[in-house]
């Protein structure tokens, strides 16, 4: 389920009124809640809100998984996966920083549901406190294949993609591959111009995916697992963070 922006705002605005008659007086920052449904097979996903205590560790943004479930890293110098992290006997063998926008892939032989909460982020990072929305400062890394994710947690279509995550437009050429975790098989979307592309791609709240940047090498992406998926499910909830000042 893709959650729109105007979703969002409907939600804030009616819990801004909800509280707005309290006596007590409370930060302004948002914080919320997303449902991830995990499937069996490989997931690209990232952390789609900030924990309030500013610690995106495993430990805290997954309290139980499914034994043997692994979280793994995408490295953009060697265009590999590399670091692995396992859930086992109720730990993980790595405990990995995840902050919103940093792509990760999960792989699981058993679907579960995990339920991040946190703090609403802007596209570029800082915390939200009203729907006045600002692109990140424009990506400055060399060329190569990234994954990446929203950090605010909207959906995006097409040339929002770059704009919301790399903070500029996409040049003609540039890509943008996702996973069906349905049919277990990627999909690149490449860029023609004028706000074309050959197919149009599609980011849901906390998914991940490929961006190709400045070169296009298709070995850069790994094949997928064999493993069909059920259809992932997301959903938002946001509501007013009440912290008090003292």
């Amino acid at each position: 389920m893709k959650t729109k922006l105007h979703g969002l705002a409907a939600l804030v605005a009616l819990s801004f009124a909800a509280e707005s008659a309290t006596a007590q007086v409370y930060s302004q920052n948002i914080v919320g809640y997303v449902n991830t449904v995990f499937n069996v097979g490989d997931t690209l996903f990232e952390n789609p809100l900030a924990t309030q205590n500013n610690s995106d560790t495993l430990a805290n943004l997954f309290s139980t998984a499914p034994d043997g479930t692994t979280i793994s890293l995408w490295d953009a110098t060697t265009a590999s996966f590399d670091a692995t992290s396992e859930y086992t006997n109720g730990n993980w063998t790595i405990d990995f920083t995840l902050t919103p926008g940093t792509g990760a892939r999960l792989s699981t032989l058993a679907a579960f549901t995990n339920t991040f909460v946190g703090d609403v982020l802007d596209h570029d990072g800082s915390e939200l406190t009203n729907l006045n929305f600002t692109l990140p400062p424009v990506f400055s890394g060399s060329g190569g294949t990234y994954l990446l994710g929203d950090k605010a947690p909207v959906a995006d279509t097409g040339t929002n993609i770059f704009l919301n995550i790399l903070g500029r437009l996409p040049n003609v050429g540039e890509q943008i591959t996702t996973l069906d975790n349905l049919a277990q098989t990627y999909t690149t979307s490449t860029y023609l111009g004028n706000g074309n592309w050959d197919h149009l791609p599609e980011l849901g709240v906390g998914q991940a995916a490929f961006l190709n940047i400045g070169s296009f090498n298709a070995d850069a992406v790994p094949e997928p697992a064999t493993l069909a998926l059920a259809a992932l499910g997301m959903g938002l909830t946001v509501w007013r963070g009440r912290k008090s000042l003292h």
